[in-house]
C-alpha cells in the first residue's frame, strides 16, 4: 500500500470543508426533471398543441402550467442549493482551536492544515479527519456521534492510541512526532497507519493506528469535555469528503408509482390511438371523400396520414391530466409544513424531538413470569422486587445482563453521585433500569467491572466486547466473574436475533 507521511506539525494545503454551490443552473434542473416519464408526457402533449392542425385547444393551456411548475421547481432547487451554500460557508469560517509551531491559536476551519492539533470540546461538529492524542476522560476515552456518516444514532467509542497513554494535559501541545496514512479513501471502518512519537515521549516506537483513534469530519464529540487530535485529512481528501458524489435524482415512492402508472396508461393510449387511427383514415379514404362537406383534398401530403392519430392522442391525454403534477407537488409541500406545525412531534422544554425516557422499564419477562405491564413500571411491580431481594438466581442473572452488556462508563460527579456516560439511549435506558432495581454499574477500572447488588459487591472482568451491528442485531460481552473464575457470553438485542439463540 502507497503511503505518505504527515509531519504532526508540518503543515502542508489546506482546502474548504463544504460543498460548493453546484446545481443551481436551470439546464442540470431540467435535466432531472425530463428524467421522469410523467414530465416526458406532459412535454410531448404540449409539443403535439404547437401543431394547429391537429389541436383543439390553445396550445397555453398546456404550456403554461407546464412551464410555471418546471420554474418553481427550479427556483426551489436554486434556493436550497443557495442554503447549502450559506451552511458550507458557516462551516468553513467556523473557529476552531489548533496548535500550529506550538502555539495555541483560533483559526477558521478551512484553514485547518495537515498536522496540526485541533482541540475540541463537547457536543463540537468535527472540522476534519483527526487522530487522537488526547482526552479529558482517564482511560483515554472519548465518545462520537456519527449519523452524518453513516446514520447510526447511537454514539461510537473511541480511544488514542496506546503511544499516547499517560502524556500529561499540559504536554499535549508540545508532543511531536510523525503520522504514515494510506492514500485517501472513502472507507470510514477502516484506517491502516502508524504512529512514531519523538524523544522524550517515546523512543520512536511505531505504534499502529486503526479507525478506532480517528474522528472523522462531520462527527459531533458528546459526552467528553474535550479532546485532542492530529489533522491527517482535510477538504476532499477527508472520509467524507472522498465519498461525495454526483447526487442522483431523489424519487420518492409516490414517485415511482405514479410514473409506473403513467408508463402503463400511456401504453394503453397507443394501442387506443393506433386502433382509432386506422379506423379513422379507413372512413376517411372510404366514407369521406363523399361527403362535399369535409373537402378533403385530393392530393394529400405524405403526414395525413398521422393526423388522425395524433389527433386522437391529444384527445387522449385527459387520461392523465397536468393538474396532477400540481396536486402532488403542491400535497408533498403541504405535508412537510404540517410536520413543521405539529408541536405535539416536539420537546416542549428544548425544542427538539422528545427523546425517550431513559428510566423507563414498563415490562420484563425472566425465565417465562412477567412483570410490570405497558400501563405501569415493572421496577415497581411487588413479586419483582421480592425476587430480587429474596437473590433469585434467574433474576439476578437478568439484571447483570443489563448492567454490563454494554459499553457505559459511569463516572462520579462532583456531588458523588453516578452519572452515566452511554453510546446509546438503549443502553442509557437498561444501565438505569438496572440501577433502579438495586443492580448499579459503580465503576469501570480498565477491564474490570464493578457492580453493587443489594449490599454485595460484585466484580468482573471483561475479556471481549463484540459491538451492536446492523448484521448481527446484538450486543455480546466475555466476562469472567471474580468470584469463581467462570467464563459467561452475555448478549443483548433484537428478539429476531436472540430468540434464535436462546435455548427452552
Amino acid at each position: 500500500m502507497s503511503r505518505r507521511p504527515h509531519m504532526v506539525f508540518t503543515a502542508t494545503t489546506a482546502f474548504p470543508i463544504g460543498n460548493t454551490l453546484s446545481s443551481i443552473s436551470y439546464p442540470k434542473n431540467l435535466m432531472e426533471q425530463f428524467s421522469r416519464f410523467m414530465n416526458q408526457y406532459f412535454l410531448l402533449i404540449a409539443c403535439l398543441q404547437l401543431w394547429s392542425l391537429i389541436t383543439p385547444v390553445n396550445p397555453a393551456s398546456t404550456w403554461g402550467p407546464l412551464i410555471f411548475i418546471f420554474a418553481v421547481s427550479a427556483t426551489k432547487e436554486a434556493w436550497d442549493d443557495y442554503n447549502r451554500y450559506l451552511s458550507d460557508k458557516t462551516a468553513n469560517e467556523k473557529q476552531v482551536w489548533i496548535v500550529r509551531k506550538g502555539i495555541k491559536q483560533h483559526i477558521q476551519a478551512q484553514d485547518i492544515c495537515v498536522g496540526n492539533l485541533v482541540w475540541l470540546r463537547e457536543n463540537d461538529e468535527v472540522p476534519c479527519d483527526l487522530v487522537l492524542i488526547g482526552t479529558s476522560d482517564p482511560q483515554g476515552l472519548c465518545y462520537v456521534e456519527t449519523a452524518a456518516l453513516d446514520g447510526e444514532i447511537d454514539l461510537k467509542t473511541r480511544v488514542i492510541p496506546s503511544a499516547c497513554t499517560g502524556i500529561d494535559f499540559e504536554l499535549l501541545h508540545k508532543i511531536k512526532g510523525v503520522i504514515e496514512c494510506p492514500n485517501p479513501d472513502k472507507d470510514i471502518r477502516r484506517l491502516d497507519a502508524n504512529l512514531r512519537l519523538f524523544p522524550p515521549f517515546i523512543d520512536n516506537d511505531v505504534c499502529p493506528l486503526t479507525i478506532k483513534n480517528t474522528i472523522l469530519q462531520s462527527c459531533y464529540l458528546r459526552n467528553t469535555e474535550w479532546a485532542c487530535g492530529v489533522a491527517v485529512y482535510t477538504g476532499n481528501e477527508t472520509k467524507l469528503g472522498m465519498s461525495r458524489g454526483i447526487p442522483e435524482p431523489k424519487l420518492t415512492a409516490m414517485d415511482a408509482m405514479i410514473d409506473k402508472l403513467t408508463g402503463a396508461i400511456f401504453v394503453f393510449q397507443i394501442v387506443v390511438v393506433i386502433v382509432l387511427g386506422i379506423a379513422g383514415n379507413v372512413w376517411k379514404d372510404t366514407e369521406a371523400r363523399k361527403q362535399w362537406y369535409v373537402l378533403y383534398p385530393d392530393n394529400d401530403p405524405w403526414y395525413e396520414l398521422l393526423v388522425i392519430p395524433l389527433r386522437f392522442e391529444l384527445l387522449c391525454s385527459i387520461m392523465i391530466p397536468i393538474s396532477i403534477k400540481v396536486s402532488l407537488d403542491l400535497v408533498k409541500s403541504l405535508y412537510a409544513k404540517f410536520i413543521d406545525w405539529d408541536r405535539e412531534m416536539i420537546d416542549r422544554r428544548n425544542r427538539y424531538p422528545i427523546p425517550c425516557d431513559k428510566h423507563s422499564n414498563k415490562i420484563c419477562c425472566i425465565s417465562g413470569n412477567f412483570y410490570g405491564n405497558e400501563a405501569g413500571d415493572a421496577s415497581k411491580d411487588k413479586r419483582l422486587l421480592n425476587a430480587i431481594s429474596s437473590g433469585s438466581p434467574d433474576v439476578v442473572r437478568f439484571l447483570t445482563v443489563m448492567a454490563i452488556c454494554n459499553t457505559v462508563i459511569p463516572v462520579r460527579s462532583k456531588t458523588g453521585d453516578i452519572v452515566y456516560k452511554a453510546q446509546s439511549q438503549d443502553e442509557d435506558a437498561l444501565v438505569h433500569a438496572a440501577a433502579k432495581l438495586n443492580m448499579v454499574l459503580t465503576n469501570k477500572n480498565g477491564n474490570i467491572l464493578e457492580l453493587r447488588f443489594n449490599t454485595l459487591a460484585i466484580q468482573y472482568e471483561v475479556l471481549e466486547t463484540l459491538e451492536f451491528t446492523s448484521d448481527r442485531k446484538r450486543m455480546s460481552v466475555v466476562v469472567r466473574d471474580c468470584q469463581n473464575g467462570k467464563i459467561m457470553l452475555l448478549s443483548k438485542g433484537a428478539d429476531e436475533a436472540i430468540l434464535p439463540c436462546a435455548s427452552a
